[in-house]
């Protein structure tokens, strides 16, 4: 009885752990893609004239940062 409650609670312990481990890309993934859209945003304000090229350089290189802190 004992064996098997150990068993069980390594198998759980794994599936949770896995489930953990989806769930943290998952979020990355999502940061990722947030992060892009802003990208987009900011080249759209810089393109239409909404922002200047200093502003531009400055939000893009922030993003940039976060991204590469991301993805590692």
């Amino acid at each position: 009885m004992f064996i098997t409650f150990l068993i069980l609670k390594l198998t759980f312990e794994s599936i949770l752990n896995e489930c953990n481990k989806l769930a943290l890309e998952q979020q990355s993934k999502e940061e990722i893609r947030y992060l892009k859209s802003r990208l987009l945003k900011i080249r759209l304000e810089y393109e239409t004239g909404l922002i200047d090229e200093a502003t531009y350089d400055a939000k893009q290189n922030e993003i940039l940062r976060e991204l590469k802190a991301i993805s590692g």
